[in-house]
């Protein structure tokens, strides 16, 4: 029979260590930008980022019309060339006031730029760390924000659920209606968004991300794109 030699010592096994997510990295794919950590000139920032984006080749934002006519030349004054540079800098600032707005500290944000030349964000995500939260909690809270919200309505949720190399991930498509006052209670715009929480194996922490796009046409299938976006989130565990 197998053993272990006596050392005339009474031993006990060790209480089990408690891990918690004391970080994480999210690997982002081309066209993703990461919004650095506040505080910082969010308007400088936003142009420099955008002049990035866009790079040398971008059109001018003014400049004398070519060789027109008077009335082309009165057309090409009435408006202006597009400035892409200036568009984007202005969505990349929408970007980071959204996110700021949330008033949810040590949030992650970045933003995806597919065509810079059209001067359009495409989509943003942000991620931040919550502590105690179970999987049915999560996912309670979540039904509850659907059920209760009629400013602005969501209009359809679907359960979202992936096992993703960081941990299970447990969460939902939305489509959310947003109305514009001028056009009564008619929706004028429709966004689309995918809240997942990812819940590290054997400990009470997880990472919310959450996705938005610009539009419902964005993405041919956001659940699995934000899914496979998730699946490059590493958590780093630690002792309690």
């Amino acid at each position: 029979m197998a053993g272990r030699p006596s050392t005339g010592v009474a031993t006990r096994e060790e209480d089990p260590v408690t891990l918690r997510l004391v970080g994480y990295e999210l690997a982002l794919g081309d066209g993703w930008t990461v919004v650095p950590e506040a505080p910082f000139d969010v308007t400088t920032w936003a142009l420099e980022a955008a002049r990035h984006l866009v790079g040398p080749g971008a059109p001018p934002a003014t400049g004398e019309p070519p060789s027109l006519s008077p009335e082309a030349g009165a057309a090409f004054a009435a408006e202006p060339p597009a400035d892409p540079v200036a568009d984007l800098a202005e969505a990349i600032t929408a970007v980071v006031a959204s996110a700021s707005g949330t008033g949810v500290d040590a949030l992650t944000t970045a933003f995806l730029v597919r065509d810079p030349s059209t001067g359009s964000v495409d989509a943003m995500v942000t991620l931040v760390a919550q502590t105690g939260l179970t999987p049915e909690a999560f996912l309670a809270d979540l039904e509850r924000l659907v059920a209760e919200s009629d400013d602005p309505p969501y209009l359809y949720a679907q359960q979202v659920e992936a096992d993703l190399p960081g941990g299970a991930a447990h969460g939902a498509h939305l489509m959310i209606g947003h109305v514009d006052p001028e056009l009564g209670q008619e929706v004028a715009h429709l966004e689309e968004r995918v809240v997942l929480g990812v819940f590290p194996p054997d400990c009470p922490d997880m990472i919310e991300l959450t996705a938005v796009s610009a539009g419902v046409d964005v993405f041919d299938d956001m659940p699995q794109t934000v899914i496979d976006l998730a699946g490059g989130l590493t958590p780093e565990l630690g002792r309690a």
